[in-house]
């Protein structure tokens, strides 16, 4: 005969251990058993973790749920498989009863709605469940940066802050953080060693009463006491339920039982805590111990409720938790008896019980306006205020906050992964690769942000980087869309289009919800003149992600190509509108005014462009072609002739030279710049014949940021 509640730990066991096919094949056992939603939803999560998630989405779409956890864990699956309108009827569409019926799940319930909200394009309500999930948890960082990239308003001091009011689940989970140092109190009281009472008051009462001290355990009350301990260290992952017979077992005491969902959920931590405290610390002096239970007066008072021991005795520090706040609560008095043998332990029974009084008046309440997690919200609000800056896209002061943030943080590859992306964001690409560079050089199997950096060397044209950097890549993961990126930029750089389109097409194969894929993708065939399928991947790409300003900019390319000039300003307004900071989209502005035969206009866009970014030979080269278009050809050369220092092998650059030295009456240095274009671009792909963008001349540098 299988008992559930020991199987059911050893699952969790296994699941911590990530061994994953053994709880696959116990939980199946299990299930075969007692055939219960409990049981298939612990059959489903060794599922879910171990990758099959169809088969996880199979078992729990087959059978009636009530649980909150198994609807949960259906919808993530459902979400997974892209059957969203699945994972929405799990969660339901009412916030206020999802909130209601999932708990302190709820902020997680309410971030994977939002992500169903998102991709099926309703955005106002995606933002409503964001805002509503930073409400209940301030912890949901994706739920604050998600909002920052939909463009959504959002202020971080008002999200990250101490004096944030909770929901239950996470001010138990708060009040857990500030209670890790352990408040350890040396008392001289010292009450019956032949029982202990210790009431719990979760959300269940339970009452345990009458457990003798033991220094022996057998092998049927012991089931790995240090892996218990570790519960109460805060180092397992996932909670474990209690209820088989761990503990000395002489007086079978009435023990608190959580329910299979209860060890899958934060909220059995406390009542898990709460309930075996007393028992572990008696266990610990037992196993641990050559002498039996003895514990050592700590010079310094440190939080906790675990039994405190003077000599052989001990008391127990009861805490209340009826509600998020947790108290302290002063042991009854004990025996005269008592009193007089531990009286020889302490200096004075008086200082002792102003301790006492002193601990219950320091720490009535542990809110998180004078706890340990005060520290944490003030990181994540100068991280928050420094992401939104990013988001917004106001780089230079993105930059400056991200180098505000402690030590030891900016030394971490996210942040500096955050500071690189605002120099790509800004076109600064040389201080992005130093960047990038060290950060490949310390986390080498990192290749979160690795695509923005190939794009960097592609507009450097750092061949050799580039290439080695795909290579790498390719061989670390080929099923990271990321490594495909890289290689479709470097066989972009060396104009093999037909190679280039088949990585970035398989990159787009493999993560389909990446909208900087589809807009490489775009641009590789607007290059390679499919301006219809070049369309597609920028559509493609802004309704994954509507402010991608790349894809916006690329389909005003793809409109000025085809001389659809009103349209095409119209697009890069909408670009412009999400990054005013771009030179680069002011220039293709300025060329569709000149287009449209507002040439004062345009010289106007084209001079903020070229002062917006100094160094971009793109924003000096347009302003050249439209001076030499509104007629003012002397004026032009300027412009090129410092774009012959600035690249000095773009073939693009020595075709308008020698077009503005034809108006100038240069016949013989027209014919000779003539002569390098065509030196430099043998096939003419520069598009000097049709004065058509390619974005690996300077002029379309912005078409791969």
């Amino acid at each position: 005969m299988i008992v559930q509640e020991p199987l059911q730990v050893i699952v969790w066991d296994c699941l911590n251990n990530y061994e994953y096919d053994n709880a696959i094949f116990l939980a199946e056992r299990l299930h075969a058993e007692f055939n219960s939603e409990e049981t298939a939803f612990l059959l489903g999560t060794c599922y879910y973790r171990a990758g099959r998630i169809n088969e996880t989405h199979n078992l729990l779409q087959n059978i009636s749920l009530s649980l909150p956890q198994a609807r949960f864990l259906l919808a993530k699956c459902s979400v997974d498989l892209k059957f969203y309108k699945d994972a929405e009827n799990a969660l339901g569409t009412n916030m206020d009863v999802v909130v209601s019926e999932f708990g302190e799940q709820a902020p997680y319930a309410l971030q994977l709605l939002a992500k169903i909200y998102t991709i099926t394009e309703r955005k106002t309500k995606a933002a409503e469940a964001y805002r509503k999930a930073l409400s209940l948890n301030p912890f949901m960082w994706k739920s604050f940066s998600q909002l920052c990239n939909m463009g959504e308003k959002v202020e971080p001091s008002q999200v990250f802050h101490s004096s944030s009011e909770f929901s239950f689940g996470i001010s138990t989970l708060v009040n857990l953080v500030n209670n890790s140092e352990n408040i350890s109190i040396s008392s001289p009281f010292i009450p019956n060693n032949n029982s202990i009472n210790n009431t719990v008051t979760p959300n269940n009462m339970v009452t345990r009463t009458s457990m003798p001290m033991s220094t022996s355990i057998t092998p049927d009350s012991q089931v790995s006491v240090k892996r218990m301990h570790s519960v109460f260290s805060g180092i397992a992952p996932i909670p474990f339920s209690p209820s088989f017979g761990m503990l000395p077992m002489d007086e079978s005491p009435a023990m608190y039982t959580p329910t299979l969902t209860d060890s899958n959920e934060q909220k059995a931590i406390p009542k898990i805590v709460n309930s075996l405290r007393a028992h572990v610390g008696q266990l610990k002096d037992a196993v641990f111990s050559p002498s039996g239970p003895r514990c050592t007066l700590g010079p310094a008072p440190r939080r906790s409720s675990r039994l405190f021991c003077t000599n052989n005795s001990s008391y127990s520090v009861k805490e209340n938790n009826k509600s998020p706040s947790r108290k302290f609560v002063a042991p009854k008095s004990p025996s005269r008896k008592n009193k007089q043998r531990s009286v020889k332990n302490v200096k004075s029974n008086t200082e002792t019980n102003e301790r006492i009084k002193n601990v219950e008046a320091t720490t009535p309440t542990m809110t998180p306006k004078n706890s340990n997690v005060v520290g944490l919200l003030n990181l994540l609000k100068d991280l928050g205020e420094a992401y939104k800056s990013l988001a917004f896209l106001d780089c230079k002061i993105a930059i400056k906050q991200f180098k505000n943030i402690s030590a030891k943080q900016i030394t971490s590859p996210w942040v500096q992964t955050m500071i690189a992306r605002a120099h790509y964001e800004l076109a600064q690409y040389e201080p992005a690769v130093k960047v990038f560079s060290e950060i490949r050089k310390q986390y080498p199997c990192r290749t979160e942000g690795m695509d923005i950096y190939s794009t960097c060397l592609w507009h450097l044209q750092r061949e050799a980087q580039l290439s080695a950097l795909a290579q790498e890549l390719v061989e670390l993961d080929r099923n990271n869309a990321i490594s495909w990126l890289a290689a479709g930029n470097c066989f972009s750089l060396h104009k093999e289009r037909e190679t280039a389109l088949k990585f970035f097409k398989r990159a787009v194969q493999i993560n389909p919800d990446a909208s900087y894929a589809h807009a490489l993708l775009g641009h590789e065939y607007s290059v390679a003149e499919e301006t219809d399928k070049a369309l597609s991947s920028f559509r493609t790409a802004v309704s994954i992600d509507p402010r991608n300003y790349v894809a916006w900019y690329g389909i005003a390319t793809v409109y000025a190509k085809q001389e659809r000039w009103k349209s095409s300003e119209m697009q890069i307004r909408r670009a412009l509108s999400i990054h005013p900071y771009s030179g680069v989209l002011r220039c293709q502005l300025g060329l569709a005014q000149a287009a449209l035969g507002k040439m004062d206009r345009a010289l106007a866009t084209l001079e903020r462009a070229v002062a917006f970014d100094t160094d971009n030979p793109l924003c000096r080269f347009h302003r050249a072609s439209v001076l030499l278009r509104a007629g003012r050809p002397q004026d032009a050369l300027p412009d090129l002739h410092h774009l012959k220092d600035m690249v000095p092998k773009e073939s693009s650059v020595y075709y308008l030279l020698g077009k503005v030295h034809d108006k100038l009456g240069n016949s013989h240095l027209a014919l000779m710049h003539f002569c390098w274009a065509t030196n430099l671009d043998p096939k003419g792909m520069s598009g000097h014949v049709k004065e058509s963008f390619d974005p690996s001349k300077p002029e379309e540098s912005s078409e791969r940021p």
